[in-house]
């Protein structure tokens, strides 16, 4: 898979409801998918969905957002991802 260039939507909360919803939409739009939420089973069933379904690179980051250490973890993938184009 060659990266989009529409850039690297990150979409928090993404497992299931809205969260899902956007990723579905965003990658059939183009775009590759970093994918956060709390459960990993539901983020893989979705990141390996979405990539037989469109192609895009989709990589997952299980963290809880309430959680100090996870929401650092995920700002350092923000801050430190030039292709991240998109903040959901």
């Amino acid at each position: 898979m060659t990266a989009s260039p529409l850039g690297t939507a990150l979409i928090t909360g993404a497992s299931t409801g809205i969260g899902a919803v956007y990723a579905d939409r965003f990658a059939r739009r183009g775009y590759d998918l970093i994918l956060v939420a709390r459960n990993e089973q539901r983020l893989t069933e979705l990141a390996n969905k979405l990539r037989a379904e469109t192609g895009r690179n989709v990589e997952i980051v299980v963290a809880d957002l309430s959680d100090r250490g996870d929401l650092d973890r995920v700002e350092k993938i923000f801050a430190n991802n030039a292709t991240i184009t998109l903040f959901v």
